[in-house]
């Protein structure tokens, strides 16, 4: 058995990071993660652009194909309450609604406000309501323009309405009808 001091001496030898090199692995990272922090805003912003104008073609889309199914007028439009049409603009929230036969209006969907640094432009001016047909036809052509407050390159999207009843999310930089 070898002696204890000579087990002491090779303990001592063993491997492993000093202070130091703790140290500065954790400053290169904290630089490396201050570089990287704007890029994932900026994705984080550019993400919740795309959620807002994907979740307006969906309710389009609901809007036609409930026109369809129930053979009814379907109307979609601008909501600040969540409980009558007349908001002061889509990013405020939006609802879909039936007529019913007693004259009155079903609330089929109630869409929340959007984030507060998402905002739907009024150049080119939505309308206030869209209507769908019992056949899905919407009663003309229009266009949303969404955009977000914190994005420093401008970028927008924006959901076209065709006379057909086709709804889609164009390019920003072409439009729609391209």
């Amino acid at each position: 058995m070898p002696h204890r001091a000579y087990r002491l001496r090779h303990v001592s030898h063993s491997r492993g990071f000093s202070l130091l090199e703790l140290l500065i692995v954790l400053v290169i990272f904290a630089i490396m993660a201050s570089i990287a922090v704007p890029s994932f805003q900026s994705l984080r912003q550019h993400q919740q652009l795309t959620d807002a104008s994907n979740e307006l073609v969906a309710a389009l889309r609901l809007a036609r194909g409930e026109a369809i199914m129930r053979e009814n007028k379907i109307t979609l439009c601008a909501s600040a309450d969540g409980d009558s049409c007349g908001g002061k603009g889509w990013a405020q929230g939006w609802l879909l609604q039936a007529a019913s036969d007693e004259g009155k209006k079903d609330t089929i969907v109630v869409h929340q406000a959007l984030s507060q640094r998402l905002d739907i432009a009024d150049n080119p001016s939505p309308p206030a309501s869209v209507s769908f047909d019992e056949l899905g036809y919407p009663g003309g052509g229009t266009e949303w323009r969404l955009s977000h407050a914190g994005l420093s390159d401008g970028a927008s999207r924006q959901v076209c309405l065709e006379v057909t009843g086709r709804t889609y999310v164009a390019e920003s930089n072409k439009g729609c009808g391209s």
